[in-house]
């Protein structure tokens, strides 16, 4: 069967999937594997990618290509989100990562990367008849997607991503100390979903991507549960509630004390809970769900069913 490889290069992490088309058709992701590689760090907030960041995004993608070719895989698709797009010097990042790595980059819009988050977690099973809200938090955005499984009822990416918000804040250890601050920020933001939200009347949030990965973790590890909670996890909120205070009142080194939470994540992971937390207050809503599956998923079964 023929496999492809998707490279999602994200603003904190830069992601290979290696998939290929199941008996019935079907995507069937066959390996996974997330390296670090802070693209943001110390140039998001001036919509720069530093040299740093991108000797750092070269040797990963120098790893991801190992991999690529010990699986024999020839077609490869790399993406770009909001640390690129959103960079002075995208052209000369992109054009320095084919010269030093062979990979072409395609820069997803908000639009586009809105899309393939919702197609990735319809692979996930987790979408229903009834309206939920998708949510997916990056370093450098968060979609969020009103759908169905049966279509999109509205959709938007806003520049509201985990270290955007730690590096506009001043890098904040304690989040509670900032809070109402950083709250406002947030709700003026969201303005525009909040009345999306009260048109839409979804019933559950859907979180992908690894901050909701990484609260479910956590939970499991507190609950004694499975380490390692499978799609439709059904988020037990007291515990999430318990979770999101425990995190604005952390400072960096209890937070990565905190067994589930990958280290790369601490200093930022109390703005994904502050994210999380403020759009269930805002939208009433009282069920929260994962999804494994997001915008690789979704690009690497569109790419596949075209085969």
């Amino acid at each position: 069967m023929s496999r492809i490889a998707i490279l999602d290069l994200g603003t904190n992490t830069f992601n290979l999937l290696i998939a290929e088309k199941g008996k019935t058709g079907t995507p069937v992701f066959i390996y996974s594997k997330e390296l670090p590689v802070e693209l943001g760090k110390g140039g998001i907030h001036k919509a720069h990618i530093t040299d740093e960041a991108t000797e750092r995004a070269i040797n990963a993608l120098l790893m991801h290509n190992k991999t690529i070719a010990e699986h024999k895989i020839k077609d490869i698709y790399a993406f770009a989100t909001s640390a690129v797009r959103g960079a002075d010097n995208k052209k000369e990042f992109t054009e320095k990562i084919k010269k030093r790595t062979g990979i072409e980059i395609h820069i997803l819009s908000g639009e586009e990367e809105a899309q393939w988050i919702y197609e990735g977690v319809k692979y996930a099973s987790v979408l229903g008849k009834q309206v939920s809200l998708i949510m997916d938090i990056g370093g450098g955005s968060t979609e969020f997607i009103i759908a169905n499984s049966e279509k999109i009822f509205w959709k938007k990416s806003y520049q509201l991503g985990v270290t955007r918000l730690y590096e506009i804040f001043n890098r904040a250890d304690k989040l509670v100390e900032k809070q109402h601050e950083v709250r406002k920020y947030i709700v003026d933001a969201l303005a525009d979903l909040i009345e999306a939200g009260k048109q839409y009347k979804p019933v559950e949030l859907i979180g992908s991507s690894g901050s909701f990965e990484s609260f479910a973790q956590i939970i499991q590890v507190r609950v004694g549960g499975k380490p390692n909670p499978e799609n439709g996890y059904d988020f037990p909120m007291e515990e999430f509630n318990k979770l999101y205070n425990d995190l604005i009142s952390s400072t960096l080194e209890e937070r990565l004390k905190i067994q589930g939470l990958i280290q790369m994540r601490a200093p930022m992971f109390a703005y994904s809970g502050m994210l999380t937390k403020l759009v269930l207050d805002e939208l009433s809503i009282k069920k929260m769900i994962l999804s494994h599956y997001a915008l690789k998923e979704g690009i690497a079964g569109h790419l596949l069913e075209k085969q």
